[in-house]
């Protein structure tokens, strides 16, 4: 059962960026849980269930395997945090449910 208020992860080692892009997903109405490494990421992404995990490209390519691989994150929608995946996510954020 899929939530009516989508739950995004950010993870990204620079703390500005993912704290900005947090605040404007969370005045959109979503629930945002922001993370600063590939442990915390999966830590938190692996026990809340996330609809969609917002991944800093610079962190190991071995997290996105790792998130599709665990029954919590695997039904995750997994981008790469850029402006592009951001202008393309938030219209489909606002209307997940």
């Amino acid at each position: 059962m899929r939530r009516s208020i989508p739950l995004i992860v950010i993870a990204s080692n620079s703390t500005a960026m993912a704290e900005e892009v947090a605040a404007r997903l969370r005045r959109a109405g979503n629930v945002v849980y922001v993370t600063h490494s590939a442990e915390g990421c999966l830590r938190v992404a692996t026990s809340v269930d996330p609809d969609v995990v917002l991944l800093d490209p610079r962190l190991p390519r071995r997290l996105e395997r790792l998130l599709h691989a665990h029954p919590s994150s695997s039904g995750a929608q997994i981008l790469h945090l850029t402006q592009e995946s951001l202008s393309a996510l938030e219209p489909r954020v606002l209307h997940a449910a």
